[in-house]
């Protein structure tokens, strides 16, 4: 395939079979618990039947990958400044994208592709919360050139850019994580989501175990039966030190997975950033494009001197929805120390941020968070405690909550923070995981600053940026700095050259 972008052109020879895979397991996923079923239920039916029918689903599945790769081109409209892309098998699809509006052009390999030997090029757009478009079998050098055209327009000539990558060594990885490090990231990081996917495995094999219950004609479901029977305190600790034991395994997993030989290389103007055991993901990271960097810590990581990092790029329209919670452009960089944490800022920053003053919440923040989440649930539980009398055995939890929700609620208060200087801008939040998120006054997209009537007194206020990809919240701050910092960033934002992106 050359590298002559202005004609339509088609996927590898071997997207048939990437496109054939991907039917596939999507059919698979959606088939597989009717094909149970009727397997159970059709006992007088010939197999062959079924055989047969299963054979001729994937000469059909075939047949529509082979005419999905015919209809499936793409070609670069330079008088258009788009991206086009046509498919459809039924019904013919066109998608033209403007390249102004590419935020992220990524290329990854599945298993499959990598059997195969070919890679997939996804493009995001900063206006879509998905994938805008995926081309799903080309090879690595004209994907690697293809994501150049489409990010940046003034890119060399590919064969003069080809006959220098043959010449020049590979560069030196500014960061690769080793499998120790991976394993120490496992074990310090990210449990929250460990608990939401262990959650969501035990709801899907509760399901699953109704369903089969009723297909089956069990008598009873057996989650059911163990519930009904009962736990003993033996029973109750051996299951949670084993759900802890699945938590920090199903953590190491994860990050073993995703994160494997994971590395950073500097090119040039850009950050090139490779990971992934089953699925390789090949990102380019443009500082221009990062709206907010942030690094987190927890105490664990402090010792092992482990930080988390996360670059947020733009990934919408307009700064009115930044309050989504959109993940899809964020770059996570994980098990990095202080100096590499350094030396990636001064690439996206061309500098290190530093802290020059000091912004601190009035002491009602702390306050109203205790009455909200210590006061007023015991004072409810214990009003339903009074009506209904089987729960004042419990009482005694009360206790242990609240000191507990206190000690967190006084770290959330004193890791709450603000440090400003002339260039940056660095928000301290966290009670755990102790986060600074980074950004410069030009990447400032709106200012919101907010004073409840029952503030004005106590001169409190609170103070929103909003930015292409999120925001950044300080509350219960001092309302006259607050107004003074706001007026002063939109004269810089005013005033300077600077573009946001």
């Amino acid at each position: 395939m050359g590298t002559d972008f202005s004609e339509p052109k088609r996927q590898s020879a071997a997207g048939v079979a990437v496109i054939f895979a991907d039917h596939l397991q999507r059919s698979i996923r959606v088939l597989v618990f009717p094909i149970i079923l009727l397997l159970v239920r059709a006992k007088g039916m010939n197999h062959w039947y079924l055989i047969a029918g299963f054979l001729v689903f994937l000469c059909i599945l075939i047949i529509y990958s082979y005419l999905s790769y015919l209809r499936f081109s793409f070609f670069l409209d330079e008088e258009k400044q788009e991206f086009v892309i046509q498919k459809g098998v039924l019904s013919k699809e066109h998608i033209s994208i403007r390249l102004d509006k590419i935020q992220q052009v990524n290329i990854n390999q599945s298993l499959i592709q990598r059997i195969i030997g070919v890679y997939s090029l996804d493009i995001d757009t900063a206006g879509s919360d998905k994938k805008e478009a995926s081309i799903k079998a080309i090879d690595h050098q004209t994907a690697t050139i293809l994501r150049e055209r489409l990010l940046n327009r003034d890119i060399p000539d590919a064969t003069a850019e080809k006959s220098t990558n043959e010449h020049s060594s590979p560069p030196e990885p500014l960061l690769k994580l080793s499998t120790s490090t991976l394993f120490k990231v496992g074990l310090t990081s990210n449990y929250g989501a460990s608990v939401a996917l262990l959650m969501g495995f035990i709801f899907a094999i509760m399901e699953t175990l109704k369903n089969y219950t009723e297909a089956f004609q069990l008598e009873e479901n057996p989650i059911k039966a163990l519930s009904t029977e009962g736990l003993n305190l033996i029973s109750i600790c051996t299951l949670l030190f084993f759900a802890l034991l699945i938590v920090l395994g199903t953590n190491i997993l994860r990050n073993f997975i995703k994160y494997f030989d994971f590395e950073v290389v500097k090119k040039k103007a850009v950050l090139a950033i490779t990971s992934g055991l089953f699925e390789k993901k090949h990102t380019l990271l443009k500082p221009a494009r990062v709206q907010i960097s942030s690094y987190s810590q927890n105490y664990f990581q402090k010792k092992l001197d482990l930080l988390n990092m996360k670059f947020k790029q733009a990934s919408f329209d307009s700064a009115d929805e930044d309050d989504k919670d959109n993940k899809k452009h964020d770059i996570e960089i994980p098990g990095c120390d202080e100096n590499e944490r350094d030396e990636l800022l001064k690439m996206i920053f061309e500098g290190i941020p530093q802290k020059e003053s000091t912004f601190i919440p009035n002491y009602r923040f702390l306050f109203l968070t205790i009455m909200l989440k210590v006061v007023i649930p015991i004072a409810f539980f214990l009003l339903i405690g009074w009506v209904l009398p089987q729960l004042r055995s419990y009482f005694w939890w009360i206790i242990p909550y609240a000191i507990l929700v206190v000690i967190m609620l006084y770290f959330e208060f004193a890791h709450h923070r603000l440090y400003l200087s002339k260039d940056f801008i660095i928000k301290k939040s966290g009670i755990w995981d102790v986060e600074h998120q980074l950004m410069e006054p030009h990447k400032i997209q709106g200012i919101t600053t907010k004073q409840y009537f029952w503030h004005k007194k106590a001169n409190i206020g609170h103070l929103v940026l909003h930015t292409a990809a999120g925001t950044i919240h300080f509350k219960y701050g001092n309302y006259a700095e607050i107004r003074r910092m706001a007026n002063y960033w939109l004269y810089y934002i005013e005033s300077g050259k600077k573009d946001w992106m």
